[in-house]
C-alpha cells in the first residue's frame, strides 16, 4: 500500500495520472496495431502483387505452353510435310531406278541386236568375200580343167617301161608288141608330145647283150616296134634261179633322159623278184625317182608253173611284197596277177593320176563344197581322200626258194 502510495505520489509527481497511462499505452496497441495492419496490408498488397504476378506469368506460361504447342505441332506437321516429302523422294527413285533399269535393258538389248546385227553383216560380208574367193577358185578350175585336159596345153607324158625279158614273160613281151601301137595312140590323146622308152631287163650274171636292153624314150612308134620285134623272151643256162635283175632295169629306167616339165612314169611288168631279197637298191631308186617327181608302177604278172611246187609260195611270199614295196617307194601302185594285156590301162591310168594336179578332181571339190553358208548335210559327198603311199619298210629275209626241177637247157650263146 505504502509501494502503491509511493508510485502514486510519484506520478502525481510527474503529473500524469493513470488515466493517461492507460490511454497512452492503448493508443501505443492501437498505434502498433495499426502498424500492423498497415504492414499486414502491405503485404498483402505485396502477396496480391505477387499472386497477379504470378496469375501473370501462369497466363504467359500457359501462353508460352500453347505457343509451343503450336509451335510443336507445327514442327510436327513440317517433320510429317519432310517425311511425306522423303517418302515421295524414295517412291520417286524407285521409279526412276526401275526406269533406269529398264533403260539399261533396252541398252542391252539393243546393244545385242546391233552385235546380232554386226555379225549378221560380217557374216554375209564372209559369205561375200567366200562367194567371190569360190567364183575366183571355180573359174581357175575351169580354166585349169581347161588346160590340162586340151592336148595343146596338157602335160607331155614320158613313160619307161621297164619289162622281164625272161622265158616266162614271153605272153606280156607278145601283148607290149601288139599293143604299143595302142598305147602311143591313146597317151597321145592325153598329151600329143608323149614319149615311151623300153627297158628289158634279165638276169644280172648274163652276158652284157641280153643282161639290160635298152630304147631310149621316142615318139616314134616304128623305133619302138622294131626294138620289141628285136627282143626274144628267153633265159639261158645261166639263169638257173627264178629271181632277176630288176633293179639294174630300174636304174636304167630312172637315168633316161627325161623331159624337165613332162610327168614322169616308170611302169615294171615281171614276175620275179630281184635278186637282193630286201630290195634295198630297188627302194632307193625308187624312193630317189619320186621325190624328183615321178611315179613308179609295178605289175605283177603271173609266172608259169603256178601248179608247181614252191612257185606259188614264192610268189604269194616274196614277189607280191616286194613288188608293193616297190610301187609304195615309188608312189606308184601295185597290180597283182595283172593279165598280159593289162599294160595299155595301167599306162593310161597312170598317166592321169600322175598329174601335178588333177584338174577333174579339183573342179569337183569346188562344186562340191555349195554355196557359203550351205548346209553341209545338203552338200554333194566329197570323195575320199587319197592316203599318202607308206614309207616302204626293206622286206625280211626269206628262205631260199626250191630250185626249179627242170632248169631250162643251156644256152649255147652263154659266156
Amino acid at each position: 500500500m505504502r509501494g502503491r502510495r509511493r508510485r502514486a505520489a510519484q506520478g502525481e509527481a510527474f503529473g500524469t495520472s493513470l488515466a493517461d497511462i492507460l490511454t497512452t499505452a492503448l493508443g501505443c496497441v492501437v498505434l502498433l496495431f495499426l502498424v500492423a495492419v498497415t504492414r499486414i496490408r502491405d503485404d498483402l498488397q505485396n502477396a496480391q502483387a505477387t499472386l497477379q504476378s504470378a496469375q501473370s506469368d501462369l497466363v504467359a506460361e500457359e501462353e508460352g505452353r500453347k505457343l509451343a504447342e503450336q509451335a510443336r505441332q507445327v514442327e510436327q506437321g513440317k517433320r510429317t510435310a519432310v517425311e511425306q516429302a522423303m517418302l515421295d523422294a524414295l517412291a520417286a527413285r524407285g521409279e526412276a531406278e526401275r526406269a533406269l533399269k529398264a533403260s539399261e535393258e533396252k541398252v542391252k538389248s539393243l546393244s545385242a541386236r546391233i552385235e546380232t546385227i554386226e555379225e549378221q553383216t560380217a557374216r554375209l560380208t564372209s559369205n561375200m568375200q567366200e562367194a567371190d574367193a569360190r567364183n575366183r577358185r571355180l573359174a581357175e578350175g575351169v580354166r585349169s580343167a581347161v588346160t590340162a585336159l586340151d592336148p595343146r596345153t596338157a602335160e607331155p607324158v614320158d613313160v619307161m617301161l621297164v619289162i622281164d625279158g625272161t622265158k616266162s614273160m614271153g605272153p606280156s613281151l607278145d601283148a607290149t608288141r601288139r599293143n604299143l601301137g595302142s598305147v602311143v595312140k591313146a597317151l597321145r590323146v592325153v598329151s600329143p608330145t608323149a614319149r615311151v622308152g623300153v627297158v628289158v631287163f634279165r638276169d644280172k650274171r648274163e652276158r652284157k647283150a641280153l643282161r639290160i636292153q635298152n630304147q631310149p624314150l621316142t615318139a616314134n612308134v616304128d623305133t619302138l616296134r622294131d626294138f620289141l620285134a628285136g627282143i626274144e623272151a628267153t633265159s639261158t643256162a645261166v639263169d638257173t634261179d627264178r629271181p632277176e635283175w630288176l633293179c639294174g632295169g630300174l636304174r636304167e629306167a630312172t637315168e633316161a633322159k627325161w623331159r624337165e616339165n613332162a610327168i614322169r612314169l616308170v611302169i615294171v611288168v615281171s614276175d620275179a623278184t630281184d635278186h637282193d631279197r630286201k630290195a634295198a637298191e630297188c627302194l632307193r631308186l625308187a624312193q630317189e625317182f619320186h621325190a624328183a617327181g615321178g611315179r613308179i608302177s609295178v605289175m605283177s604278172t603271173l609266172p608259169e608253173g603256178m601248179d608247181r611246187r614252191g612257185v606259188a609260195a614264192e610268189y604269194a611270199d616274196r614277189v607280191l611284197p616286194q613288188h608293193a614295196s616297190i610301187a609304195a617307194a615309188g608312189g606308184g601302185t601295185h597290180v597283182s596277177q595283172a593279165e598280159a594285156d593289162a599294160l595299155l590301162t595301167e599306162v593310161l591310168q597312170s598317166a592321169y593320176r600322175s598329174r601335178t594336179s588333177d584338174p577333174v578332181d579339183a573342179l569337183r571339190r569346188v562344186l562340191d563344197e555349195g554355196p557359203p553358208g550351205a548346209d553341209p548335210s545338203l552338200s554333194p559327198v566329197a570323195p575320199e581322200p587319197v592316203a599318202p603311199s607308206p614309207e616302204p619298210e626293206p622286206l625280211p629275209d626269206l628262205p631260199e626258194p626250191e630250185p626249179d626241177p627242170e632248169p631250162d637247157p643251156p644256152d649255147d650263146d652263154a659266156p
